[in-house]
């Protein structure tokens, strides 16, 4: 089993020595955004009202896998050396069928996947995540279920005619199951996170964190609708917690769960909004219909708006010609008749100041409709009360405290993993009992110009990070030329990023990228055809230079086991997945070794010493190893069967990384080119300095054990064939390892080697 984690003083991972390890994997996976059954991908056209009458009655078990399949993806998993899963599951998975209707079934179903992960080769380390993106696949994301849309008073039927949301689903010919439209009528790239600024996504961002504040007149029996949501929210997801514990202790005794993420992605809906009537200066993405606070309420309430279009441009989003929306007479709101049927199945009691068919924030005196001059906006600045930092320090730490509180009631042992806003820096929470030392800070990132634009500009890039937290005082200053300026701005975002959330948190606060990656469908889908990703090796091999660097652990968003390339991650045109079974036939599979229990010397390991070795210890490590011997190996990801099979830009994916360091990490650095990995590191003084190694993950797809050039400053060697890991027994103080690839041929194909000699004349002292 997976070897229980801890934290350093310096906020590092590392085992129960001390010694500091890596945290390395993916989300797995995307699929559970959608139902299973009846599958609903963003793809599938809503032809009737089957899409919201029957979204009570939907299933998510299979998703995010058939269980019978479940052992061949983690095979596949451990095979690059990953240690770690994400899970991510949603709101809705759990609580669909109303409030406090939990589907205890797709919770077992989560017990069950959990339990054939945990029995995959030693297991792996896995922590749940509460997955949304703006709010609600009803309002063109995932996440919430159907019924918080109504607990709000909206009518989610009528967004498409009041652009309250944009659905992928929208864009979809039922007769052919194509997209359809042209221009500034399609479904653009990207598209989707311009929901965070349309009125579904907005308002309901606001109830859920700002509620009390802007939306008193809000309750729902007996309770302002920010309680009400949080409560019914947090309670599902700890209700899923609690079960697993209930039906699966051994998966806490084990080590497999490791703790819960917050919440993915808080957004503040429209708190801090300083002008409700013009678009915000700050806000960069500017894609499509793009209409302001005061015109998305006026289009809620059925009122024709003329409003700006913006398109992706070279440069940037520029505005193009406006586009005038007409709902046809439809409102947003649910009606009297259709907010009563609603409560009567609900069993919701509303408070009599909370009238149906009208704008929650026409109700709150924001603005009204003149009998004679139409609507006029009362309030601009009604939000303006929080800025930024007051949002992320008061409203998300009441939310985080909240589900802190409940969760380690259940849970003290556990991990509990907090997420800001992307991009943003966290909460101080510096002296506060809610920050303990068990509590990890999340990061995301996606490089700006890879996402938007689906390509690896190797010429122009943007400090992404910089430009969101205004370091720049002219936006142009963020701007980086040539290939390896980007990748060394992408590595400095993601260093700064570690020491904003460190400043705030505290050094003893490990950082932890829980999302990063790149799109798969660069360059229109052109790999798809021409087998070529050198693209999107360039864009992921950028990555993983910004994170080994700092010896960043992280889990890829993302690997998906129903990715395809016509329509990606089956949510909204989103291609990230590592992993295709359409791209299978790209890479043969590797050969499965099987170990024994008396395995030969020959085949298995090999120890070499180095004649510049600084040692003066007697005391001298094994010169055979047997792969299961007690090394610590289990705390790490080794494979005993390996698959490469329906990887996408597998060489710059399989990377070799220090899986336990006997000391502190300084550097590291892979550098893909030229096939040679470089780690620095500080030995530790302990009576066991020369027998307790530090171990690298060494993938044979880059470096066969035959053909490798090893410099060091000090120590011996012994490489384990079975589970591709170089184990380097090296002496206290500052000490370095340069290991080379003696071939330059690049190999298409994954190294199945037959060989794990080491051999004396493959050692450069």
């Amino acid at each position: 089993m997976p070897a229980k984690i801890h934290i350093s003083a310096n906020g590092e991972f590392c085992d129960k020595d001390g010694n500091v390890i890596q945290l390395r994997g993916v989300n797995l996976d995307p699929s559970v955004k959608i139902p299973a059954k009846p599958f609903l991908s963003t793809h599938a056209p809503i032809a009737d009202g089957a899409f919201f009458e029957d979204a009570d009655k939907v299933s998510f078990i299979n998703h995010p896998l058939v269980l019978e399949d479940i052992e061949e993806h983690i095979i596949r998993l451990k095979s690059l050396g990953y240690n770690t899963i994400r899970l991510p599951f949603t709101w809705e998975s759990l609580e669909h069928a109303g409030p406090g209707q939990y589907d205890f079934a797709y919770m077992d179903y989560i017990v069950e996947v959990l339990t054939r992960i945990n029995g995959v080769q030693h297991g792996m380390y896995v922590y749940l995540d509460p997955h949304q993106d703006v709010w609600s696949r009803f309002s063109g994301g995932s996440g919430a279920p159907l019924w918080t849309l109504y607990c709000a008073g909206f009518q989610p039927a009528n967004f498409l005619a009041t652009d309250a949301a944009i659905l992928h689903n929208y864009y979809i010919d039922p007769k052919t199951g194509r997209e359809i439209g042209k221009d500034e009528e399609a479904y653009l790239k990207m598209v989707w996170p311009t929901n965070y600024f349309k009125l579904a996504c907005q308002t309901m961002f606001t109830l859920f964190f700002g509620g009390k504040q802007y939306a008193p007149k809000c309750t729902i029996n007996g309770e302002n609708i920010q309680d009400y949501l949080q409560g019914k929210f947090n309670n599902a997801i700890m209700t899923l917690y609690a079960r697993i514990k209930d039906k699966a202790p051994e998966l806490f005794d084990n080590n497999c769960i490791i703790g819960l993420e917050s919440v993915n992605e808080p957004n503040c809906g429209y708190i801090g909004e300083t002008d409700l009537d013009v678009i915000p200066k700050e806000r960069d993405l500017k894609l499509g219909r793009t209409p302001t606070a005061f015109q998305s309420f006026m289009l809620g309430e059925g009122i024709e708006s003329t409003v700006d279009q913006y398109k992706r441009t070279f440069f940037g989003f520029s505005k193009g010609k406006p586009c005038t929306i007409n709902p046809g007479g439809k409102k947003a709101w649910l009606s009297a008749q259709e907010r009563d049927a609603i409560d009567a199945k609900y069993n919701w009691e509303r408070n009599p100041e909370w009238k149906p068919d009208t704008c929650i924030w026409k109700l709150h005196g924001v603005w009204e409709i003149h009998e004679s001059g139409g609507p006029v906006l009362l309030k601009s600045d009604y939000f303006s009360q929080a800025d930024e930092a007051v949002f992320i320090n008061n409203h998300f730490v009441e939310y985080y405290t909240g589900i802190y509180n409940k969760f380690r009631a259940f849970d003290k042992e556990s991990f509990i993993i907090i997420q800001p806003p992307v991009m943003k820096p966290p909460p101080n929470l510096q002296n506060f009992p809610i920050l303990d030392d068990k509590t990890i800070c999340a990061c995301h990132f996606y490089d700006g110009m890879t996402l938007m634009y689906k390509t690896w500009n190797k010429r122009i890039g943007i400090d992404t990070y910089g430009l969101v937290n205004k370091k720049y005082s002219n936006p142009a200053f963020a701007v980086v030329l040539g290939e390896n300026s980007i990748r060394k701005c992408i590595r400095k975002q993601l260093s700064e990023m570690q020491k904003d959330a460190k400043s705030m948190l505290g050094k003893n606060v490990p950082v932890f990228f829980t999302e990063i990656g790149i799109p798969f469908d660069m360059d229109d889908k052109k790999a798809y055809t021409t087998n070529d990703y050198s693209s999107q090796t360039a864009a992921l091999d950028a990555l993983g230079f910004a994170l080994e660097g700092s010896n960043l652990s992280y889990t890829l968003w993302c690997y998906c086991s129903i990715n395809s390339h016509a329509w990606g991650d089956n949510w909204n045109n989103e291609d990230f997945s590592i992993w295709s079974p359409d791209d299978k036939p790209l890479y043969r599979e590797t050969r499965s070794k099987t170990l024994t229990r008396e395995p030969s010397p020959a085949s298995t390991a090999t120890s070499v010493s180095t004649s510049k070795s600084k040692s003066s210890s007697s005391s001298q490590p094994p010169s055979f190893i047997k792969p299961d011997d007690d090394l610590d190996l289990d705390s790490a990801s080794c494979t005993l069967k390996t698959d490469l099979s329906g990887f996408r830009a597998l060489d710059a994916i399989m990377r070799p990384f220090p899986m336990k360091i006997h000391g502190t990490f300084e550097f590291a650095e892979f550098n893909l080119s030229n096939k040679s990995y470089t780690l620095k590191l500080i030995g530790r003084t302990t009576p066991e300095t020369t027998t307790v190694p530090t171990c690298i993950f060494l993938p044979r797809h880059h470096f066969a054990p035959n053909h490798l050039s090893i410099r060091s400053s000090s120590g011996r060697y012994a490489y384990n064939t079975n589970y591709q890991v170089l184990e380097w027994f090296h002496e206290p103080g500052h000490q370095y390892i340069e290991i080379c690839a003696k071939s330059k041929s690049r190999c298409s194909t994954p190294v199945s080697d037959d060989s794990s000699d080491l051999s004396a004349e493959c050692i450069i002292s």
